[in-house]
């Protein structure tokens, strides 16, 4: 299974992919378990803003639907964390998002695949795919077969 975890941090961070550490919030991640940490204890709040700028730079709406407005707006305002299930909602997006990067060789082309329609997706889009778990592991075996040869 695809997991590059500083690519994944790269795109929560809204930073090019660079080799070593990436700082999310307060700790470091350089690793499956730092990010898993990350997550735990919530990413910050300005997370969903970054990441989703840097996924859809044309379009803010998609952070909505990682965490209603209201409650988005309100953990802003006061600098509180993200909960752990806002946190890994935005963590599988970021890694998928990670994951067509390195498929398509592009961020232009990774975007196009994040709000294009899917047949294998039920004719979602693998971003509305990815809010959920099970949704997210049919994108990644998308592009698993992509990576790896084999008809998508």
């Amino acid at each position: 299974m695809w997991n590059d975890v500083e690519k994944i941090a790269c795109v929560l961070a809204g930073k090019k992919t660079k080799r070593g550490k990436v700082k999310l919030g307060s700790r470091e991640v350089s690793s499956a378990r730092d990010l898993e940490l990350v997550v735990q204890e919530g990413l910050p709040s300005e997370s969903v803003g970054i990441t989703i700028e840097y996924i859809f730079p044309d379009d803010p709406a998609p952070r909505y639907q990682i965490v209603p407005r209201a409650t988005l707006s309100r953990r802003n305002k006061n600098g509180e964390r993200l909960s752990p299930e806002e946190s890994e909602k935005l963590q599988r997006v970021a890694r998928v998002f990670a994951m067509a990067k390195d498929v398509w060789g592009s961020e232009e082309d990774a975007r196009e695949f994040m709000v294009k329609l899917h047949p294998m997706l039920d004719d979602r889009s693998p971003f509305e795919a990815s809010l959920t778990e099970i949704g997210a592991r049919e994108v990644e075996s998308i592009l698993g077969r992509l990576l790896f040869g084999s008809a998508a």
